[in-house]
């Protein structure tokens, strides 16, 4: 089977999806000049990727090397194995570590990595779901959020102040401290207490 006979797909004819078709999105795939950038060749990773969905077994060979041997193919290969391997918290994790660990290993990868993983996660259809990789981690993020245990609500300190320093705040003069009482003498409390005795 010849590629570029491979011309149909469930969005439609590859030239749809890719200009050029089928031919130009495998050039694109094998490019290693550095001419063609990265969006190109996602859309053309994307493009394969569908019409290799739709398909016949026998026509699918067509597109194998394209979709897997190609250097972009590769490069795609190898960031997603290893962004799999980075973002599994372990078999025995519980929420929110998972979504806490793919969120880091996302954070970790290079701006073009995180848009080939952003542009291969697809729907039910293939079709991409997120247009870019900033909205691929903000759905991480709101996934991780949404698994946190409530944050308590701090209780609110109190503070008793003084009458001097409420004097001070507002402005005042801080009041004049009470004048302590005078120390009884001995023998005037003897006195005292023999007047009481009189008086009774």
């Amino acid at each position: 089977m010849q590629i570029s006979k491979l011309t149909t797909g469930p969005a439609g004819p590859v030239a749809d999806i890719f200009p050029g078709g089928v031919r130009a999105a495998t050039a694109a795939l094998n490019d290693t000049s550095g001419s063609v950038g990265l969006g190109r060749q996602l859309s053309a990773y994307q493009a394969l990727a569908s019409q290799w969905r739709a398909a016949r077994p026998q026509e699918r060979e067509g597109l194998v090397q394209a979709l897997t041997d190609s250097p972009f193919a590769r490069a795609v290969h190898s960031t997603l194995n290893a962004f799999t391997r980075a973002a599994w918290a372990g078999p025995d994790a519980v929420p929110p570590a998972p979504q806490i660990q793919i969120l880091k290993a996302f954070d970790n990868l290079s701006g073009a990595d995180r848009a080939i993983v952003s542009a291969l996660q697809v729907d039910g259809s293939g079709q991409p779901v997120f247009a870019s990789a900033a909205d691929y981690r903000a759905r991480l993020q709101a996934e991780l959020d949404a698994v946190q245990p409530p944050v308590p609500e701090r209780r609110t300190d109190v503070v008793t102040l003084s009458d001097e320093a409420r004097a001070r705040l507002a402005g005042g003069a801080p009041p004049e401290p009470e004048a302590p009482e005078a120390p009884v003498r001995p023998e005037l409390a003897t006195a005292i207490a023999a007047y009481s005795k009189a008086a009774r």
